[in-house]
């Protein structure tokens, strides 16, 4: 789970002694945020939202004439960033910066161990900086690091401001600390400056991105609520599905992120399910929502994912496909738990026959589990097409949408 900054801020730095500006979050325009401003001689104020690169979407704005506060505000608390809505705005003091420098912490899969990142050149165009200015120390004893161990690591890279060698090293242990403490994934912090207060000089974290791990020993979602891939709250069928697979590591079927359209997708694999989405994108299909099903999941899981998928109101019609499984069985998948929930969904009343179907699919038992499936949508009166691997996988969303047009005068989105 990704937090939001003002989360992490509040519930992370703080704790673990990380020095953040002063800074008040609000969802809109109130006197929390007027007496705030009041106080600065000039603010930064940043939309809160999950997705990164802000400031070069005109989400973060310096302002230094207070007249200007409310519209600024205003603008940012409910910008749309990249596709996302901001949930409101978080506003802090405007720092006089001498130095911006990147840090985070990682796991590093090369060395199966925590790595701390480190380069003297941060800001928003840390991604193009030469990848020799960037430095990394790799944490052989996870349970702790030392001041005295960054300091030999900094002087090691040819780190040679020595008035902040020591604050700079306290201060990458505290996020090293919080990174552990927390069970993040990754803790990131770019800029991490240095900030000048008067005479004197100070490091101050700029910016925070923490993402929690889903598995930690509380649930990040009991502690800041559950939400999906993009930020907003999880609908009812978001929330069904993530039960499908707490507690039961056989396969993966609960992954369903629901969209606007009307176009249902049962897919697997990941590259299959990402080829799949894209290519119904492209040939103006509206997909109702994203699945990644996978692992050779149990009937009973197959059997509820599907009953969630075939839930969403104004359905127009369906698309199963995937590549050739390596071990995901068909005739478990599909012969056995979709025909189950095909079958369940029919007797109760909750069947859309108006539906068109188009499965493509192929793998362990696939001849067995096509055929019941036929059989299933014979004995329902399903109306649509079966195929394996002899349709490419690409023709699947394209022959999907000739029968959408053919059965029921759908009208694909113009592609541009």
């Amino acid at each position: 789970m990704k937090l939001y900054e003002h989360e992490a801020l509040g519930s992370i730095f703080k704790k673990y002694k990380i020095p953040v500006p002063r800074y008040v979050f609000s969802a809109e325009m109130n006197d929390a945020v007027r007496q705030f401003v009041d106080k600065e001689p000039g603010v930064v104020i940043k939309s809160m939202v999950l997705v990164g690169k802000r400031g070069k979407a005109g989400a973060v704005k310096v302002v230094s004439d207070k007249s200007q506060v409310e519209k600024v505000f205003s603008d940012l608390a409910t910008r749309e960033v990249y596709g996302e809505r901001s949930i409101g705005a978080l506003v802090e003091e405007k720092l006089d910066i001498e130095k911006e420098f990147y840090l985070s912490v990682t796991y590093s899969t090369k060395d199966r161990a925590p790595a701390i990142i480190f380069s003297e050149h941060g800001g928003m165009d840390v991604e193009e900086i030469d990848p020799k200015l960037i430095h990394t120390y790799v944490v052989s004893d996870v349970r702790s690091v030392y001041p005295y161990q960054i300091r030999q690591f900094l002087a090691g890279i040819g780190f040679s401001d020595k008035e902040l060698l020591r604050p700079l090293s306290e201060v990458i242990v505290n996020v090293y600390n919080a990174f552990w403490g927390s069970e993040s994934r990754l803790l990131e912090i770019n800029p991490l400056v240095v900030a000048r207060s008067g005479d004197k000089r100070k490091i101050v974290a700029a910016d925070a991105v923490v993402i929690l791990d889903d598995d930690a020993s509380v649930n990040p979602a009991v502690v800041y609520g559950a939400r999906s891939a993009q930020g907003r709250p999880l609908t009812q069928r978001e929330q069904d599905a993530i039960l499908i697979d707490q507690g039961d590591h056989r396969g993966k079927a609960g992954s369903y992120v629901e969209l606007e359209g009307d176009i249902a997708m049962m897919t697997f694999g990941g590259g299959g399910s990402t080829v799949t989405a894209e290519t119904a994108i492209e040939a103006g299909l509206r997909i109702a929502n994203l699945t990644d099903i996978g692992g050779n999941p149990p009937a009973e899981k197959m059997y509820r994912i599907s009953r969630i998928i075939l839930s969403k109101p104004g359905l127009k019609g369906v698309l199963v496909c995937g590549g050739t499984a390596s071990n995901t069985r068909i005739d478990v998948t599909l012969g056995e738990g979709l025909a189950k929930a095909l079958d369940d969904m029919n007797a109760e009343g909750k069947l859309d026959k108006n539906l068109v179907w188009v499965v493509r699919r192929s793998g362990p038992e696939y001849v067995k589990g096509l055929k019941m499936l036929h059989e299933c949508f014979v004995r329902n009166g399903i109306r649509g097409e079966i195929y394996d691997s002899q349709l490419p996988i690409t023709e699947a969303p394209i022959r999907l949408k000739e029968l959408l047009i053919k059965h029921i005068a759908y009208k694909p989105e113009e592609v541009v």
